[in-house]
């Protein structure tokens, strides 16, 4: 279906943020996700019908559903009216629907607090930078050679609980094998967080 010219959404609300803020953190999102942020499935067709959004299917036990994403455009948007930078990698629906589930179960505070696998990259990134900077070359070479090695690999987020402290998820599904969960578990105990498995 050919792009409209004039976009059916001219005006972005708190409840447009909010759905495009947990799409930009967790990957994929279901209809349920986008209603308790506010979006009536009318708001969800026209975003689709403007490109912001996608409309994409998947089977789960022999089932076929739906749930969304970010366009590279609604990626954009979310970028220029809400400052969001360092998007989560969007991969299988039914692993991010997993990631979307503890997300939309976090209150208020925490799912602010949400770090995507993508930031948690960049920053780990430039705190080996900053170690450089500092004279601590061995250990800078020491982290930057283990993340090239993929000893280390970032968990899927991080936020931080009621209590304060920081906890990484992961949701592992049957592709995974033991070194990939091996490098996630020694990535999240260098950084001293409490860390949480899903499995899918």
């Amino acid at each position: 279906m050919a792009r409209r010219s004039k976009p059916l959404v001219t005006q972005f609300f708190n409840r447009d943020r909010l759905a495009f803020t947990a799409m930009h953190r967790v990957g994929h999102v279901s209809s349920d996700h986008l209603h308790s942020c506010g979006l009536a499935d009318r708001r969800i067709k026209n975003l689709v019908r403007d490109g912001l959004m996608e409309k994409v299917a998947y089977k789960q036990k022999k089932k076929s559903e739906k749930c969304y994403k970010l366009t590279k455009s609604g990626r954009e948007t979310a970028a220029r009216l809400w400052a969001l930078s360092y998007a989560y990698h969007a991969q299988s629906p039914i692993h991010d629907l997993a990631i979307a589930e503890k997300y939309f179960s976090l209150s208020e505070e925490s799912r602010e607090s949400w770090k995507t696998e993508t930031l948690i990259r960049k920053e780990f990134e430039d705190r080996i930078s900053d170690m450089r900077k500092e004279g601590n070359e061995v250990v800078a070479k020491l982290y930057q050679d283990m993340l090239k090695e993929k000893l280390i690999s970032m968990p899927d987020g991080l936020y931080i609980n009621s209590a304060g402290n920081e906890v990484g998820v992961e949701i592992i599904t049957n592709s995974y094998g033991i070194e990939e969960m091996r490098s996630k578990e020694t990535f999240v105990s260098m950084i001293g967080c409490q860390y949480e498995t899903i499995r899918v």
